[in-house]
């Protein structure tokens, strides 16, 4: 699996290198972000900023902190110009099977037990990029198929995964 193929190693020391150039709202961000994946808390969290205000910085940082614990993220933006900013990016739509034109009764290709489905279930960290460019169907379709995923009874956005979404809003 391509997402457990990082050198750990290297993950760790430029996150302790780049941790230290965190501004003090990105810290802030950075520490709820880990303590809902580390605590497996789950939640839904919204980074907002125009360009060049330190979100693909964030981003790199945090998925770095949690590939270095061996665990999986999913980086993945709503386009493939976007998503090649990010370390193993994919377009959302790639990465989920999001439909082409999703509504409010799309469910995403990923048939459980698939090897596609397990990467999902097991990630431990969802970041969406460009997220304000994607139609509120693909988050409904891929809360809908997370739901079917994880087989969770509990109703929590996601089925209980840190999902954080950036963008311009």
């Amino acid at each position: 699996m391509d997402e457990l193929r990082y050198d750990r190693q290297v993950l760790r020391n430029a996150h302790d290198t780049d941790f230290l150039k965190l501004t003090d709202e990105q810290k802030k961000i950075y520490e709820e972000i880990m303590d809902a994946v580390l605590e497996k808390k789950g939640g839904v969290f919204f980074v907002y900023g125009f360009g060049g205000t330190g979100k693909t910085f964030l981003w790199r940082l945090l998925s770095a902190a949690i590939r270095s614990r061996g665990e999986i993220v999913l980086n993945v933006a709503s386009s493939g110009i976007a998503s090649l900013l990010l370390q193993g990016g994919r377009t959302a739509h790639s990465r989920f099977g999001i439909p082409i034109n999703p509504d409010e009764f799309s469910l995403c290709n990923l048939t459980p037990g698939t090897d596609a489905a397990d990467l999902v279930k097991e990630a431990s960290l969802i970041i969406w990029d460009e997220a304000p460019m994607m139609s509120r169907h693909c988050f409904e379709s891929l809360d809908r198929s997370l739901a079917d995923i994880m087989r969770s009874a509990e109703k929590k956005p996601f089925a209980g995964k840190v999902v954080v979404f950036g963008g311009d809003f």
